[in-house]
């Protein structure tokens, strides 16, 4: 098989890194003699730097503590000096007599002296900066000559293990890259290295100058006097070049960013090719934040795309950094009968005080289903949510099964709480969860009794896909090992039944021991098919349906590099080209919650009084919150489009146009706010062109484009919309209607 080589640019990395005269690319003994010997040579070279740093550090922490003091003297004796004067000042000239002149003089006497220390202790600790930084730099030059020759070393050994067809030398190719990205890597840290410590310097010499200013103010002796503001004249130039030296690092970080960083980091792990920087524009940033989340507004999208690629993938993935939603939801734990209950012999009573019971249960359940699609709706982590719906027809449970609203609630709240964590965690989670446990009848799993239902849909479903590396075999040992993994009913919370726990010996996947249901877990995530079936199924979820296997193996490769941690896949996938290609765009149908929430948070629209009707609708469009269609979850794409359907789904969107503004007065969606937060808006070309932009994942055609700007007709001046705010509502929206019953809002 012919191996693939990635194209990077090298640019950047070429002005920073160290190269190497003598050091070829060849696969001849003498280029690695070369290449060992000249990599020998720097790691000789960094260790003197570093001694040489280390030296130049102290150094400078010392002085800087000294000048540091020294300051804080000099403050000390300049407020003495004031108040000595003040106190002068303030004596009549008759009274004023040798005790008060004399104090007057002590501290003057005193505050020369300290001017004796500070000056030259304070020139001594710029200089002792200075010094520091010349250090850093030549060990940060060292530090790069040797990743520079690791890395020349790598890369011969990578040729040589692709000429030789070896089956690692994808891995060693990969190694190379790492090297690559590690350099950079570097390169940020040493800027924030030299940044924070020249920051200091900055703030010593910004005060040292300021005390100086301040103690020639007090000084009466011409000569001090002259010598304090060239002091202070100096150190003001010192902290000049100071903060021209912490702006050169931040830039050196800016160079250095990700964007250089990331496609190395990509390769090194195997992932998919990133999208270049150069090719993200405002249709990528709405295409991000749709398929990442729910959607926004276009002022949103805009914010989004003016970050940049990269930052706007970091913005979505790490949405740990944003504040979470507060959407309060207090769920009752399970009501457990009268214990009279069971004695009543009048079965209209007794089914009266259990309808009573199911009555709150059902209350409860559409409560917490109308909260969730609320978090879906205003959360500031919209990713956060997706990926727990996505969890959610994972992991499906049904309340129609588990009949306990307080389970569930906990189970979304666990899903929630590890969406983007690791799949580990999530799979470990999930043999714990009373729900899951209830719905597949693993509390009915006892030793000696084995049920087969948990182990089997955790290989089948959760873990590996069907007949992906486990057998029937597999299948009945595990569910021994989930033996005894129960509920506690009155809790509602896990419980491990220990005496009926089978503890003799499991064979599982060729391994034999007194494996319990974790150690099946363990042995789970050991199986190469589990990675591919994780990123398979986050891939088709996020992307489009039936990606390559290629596709599919370099997303698992990340997933297994990083342990089952699912920032990294998650921070590849939406930095791909894949996630960006026309394949991916306009090409997937949305789902009815996605319909829904989408529609609210493009239009910004986020403030409903009631969440009850989107429950009913969704529900109507085959999408019930907490009762997937059974334990294989969701089927996504076409599965939501029929004729029933489609008619449920235009008549959806028109009410929530209409209404969504301010439910409880049945007043529309205020559309008129949006085109006024963009000034170009100021006719109906424009105003149409701005709603699809909004609203469709793809531009309008022509023809479709001239017949909603002729439906829409002339717009008054952009001065006159206050004034005319319900008139020009009232159209818009009726253009908006007719927008979105277009075939093309079906898709994302």
């Amino acid at each position: 098989m012919k191996k693939r080589r990635r194209e990077f640019n090298w640019q950047w990395l070429a002005v920073v890194m160290v190269s190497y005269t003598g050091v070829g690319f060849g696969q001849d003994e003498d280029d690695l003699t070369k290449a060992n010997a000249a990599l020998k040579q720097a790691q000789e070279e960094e260790k003197t730097a570093y001694d040489e740093h280390h030296s130049r550090d102290m150094a400078r922490a010392a002085t800087l503590e000294i000048a540091r003091s020294e300051r804080r003297r000099a403050e000390g004796a300049l407020l003495s000096l004031r108040e000595a004067r003040k106190t002068l000042e303030q004596i009549p000239d008759a009274a004023k007599g040798a005790p008060a002149q004399k104090n007057l003089s002590d501290k003057i006497a005193t505050s020369r002296k300290v001017v004796e220390r500070l000056v030259p202790d304070s020139t001594a600790a710029d200089k002792a900066a200075w010094e520091w930084l010349v250090s850093a730099q030549a060990l940060r030059d060292k530090t790069a000559a040797r990743t520079t020759a690791q890395r020349n070393l790598q890369d011969l050994k990578a040729n040589a293990a692709e000429k030789a067809g070896v089956a690692d030398a994808d891995a060693m190719r990969r190694a190379v890259y790492e090297l690559e990205a590690l350099r950079a890597f570097e390169i940020t840290h040493w800027a924030t290295y030299q940044r924070a410590n020249m920051q200091v310097l900055v703030t010593q010499t910004r005060e040292a100058a300021r005390i100086a200013k301040e103690l020639a103010a007090a000084e009466t002796d011409p000569e001090r006097v002259k010598m304090l503001e060239q002091f202070a004249a100096q150190e003001a130039k010192e902290e000049i070049a100071a903060a021209k030296s912490v702006e050169e690092a931040k830039n050196a970080e800016i160079g250095a960013a990700i964007s250089e960083i990331y496609p190395l980091k990509a390769a090194a792990m195997g992932g998919l090719k990133p999208l270049s920087p150069d090719d993200w524009d405002y249709a990528k940033a709405r295409h991000l934040l749709v398929r990442a989340g729910f959607g926004g507004t276009p002022q949103e999208v805009k914010q989004l795309h003016s970050m940049g690629l990269y930052k706007a993938v970091a913005q979505l993935v790490e949405y740990y950094r944003q504040p979470a939603a507060r959407v309060p939801f207090d769920p009752v734990p399970p009501l457990a009968p009268d214990l009279l209950e069971a004695k009543v012999q009048t079965d209209l009573i007794r089914n009266r005080a259990a309808g009573a019971r199911r009555s709150v249960e059902r209350g409860q359940v559409a409560k917490l289903r109308q909260s969730w699609l609320k978090r879906m709706v205003e959360s500031p982590r919209p990713l956060q949510e997706k990926l727990t719906l996505f969890w959610h027809g994972h992991f499906a449970t049904q309340d129609s099964v588990v009949n306990n609203s307080y389970t569930l609630h906990r189970q979304i709240q666990f899903l929630r709480e590890n969406a983007g964590g690791n799949f580990g965690a999530l799979l470990y989670g999930i043999v714990h969860d009373p729900a899951m446990i209830r719905f597949l009848d693993n509390n009915k799993n006892l030793k000696g009794e084995p049920n087969e239902n948990l182990a089997r849909e955790i290989m089948e479903l959760f873990a590996m896909g069907v007949d992906q590396g486990y057998t029937e075999k597999d299948i009945i040992e595990g569910a021994r090992a989930l033996t005894g993994y129960n509920l506690d009913q009155a809790s509602g919370g896990f419980r491990f039944l220990h005496n009926q726990h089978d503890l003799t010996d499991k064979t599982i996947f060729g391994q034999t021991g007194p494996w319990t249901g974790d150690d099946l877990v363990r042995l789970i995530l050991k199986q190469p098919s589990t990675s591919r079936f994780i990123a398979w199924k986050l891939f088709e979820y996020f992307t489009y349906r039936d990606p390559a296997k290629e596709t599919v193996e370099n997303l698992a490769l990340v997933l297994r590099t990083n342990n089952y941690a699912l920032e990294p896949l998650l921070r590849n996938l939406f930095m791909s080209e894949e996630f960006y290609s026309s394949r991916a765009i306009g090409n997937q149908v949305k789902s009815p919650v996605a319909l829904v929430v989408g529609l609210l948070r493009d239009l910004g629209a986020n403030q409903l009084t009631s969440y009850a009707g989107l429950d009913s609708a969704t529900g109507e469009m085959g999408q019930q919150l907490l009762e997937p269609p059974d334990v294989k979850g969701w089927r996504y794409g076409r599965s939501w489009i029929n004729s029933q359907r489609l008619f449920i789904r235009y008549n959806t969107v028109s009410d929530l146009v209409k209404s969504a503004g301010r439910p409880e007065k049945k007043i529309g969606v205020d559309v008129l706010a949006l085109l006024e937060k963009d000034e170009e808006c100021d006719g109906p070309g424009k105003a149409v062109d701005l709603l699809a932009r909004a609203c469709l994942a793809r531009p309008l055609n022509k023809e479709k484009r001239e017949k909603l700007v002729s439906h829409l007709g002339d717009l008054p001046p952009r001065s006159e919309w206050s004034a005319k705010r319900t008139e020009l509502n009232a159209k818009l929206r009726e253009l908006l209607v007719l927008m979105l019953s277009m075939p093309e809002y079906q898709m994302t």
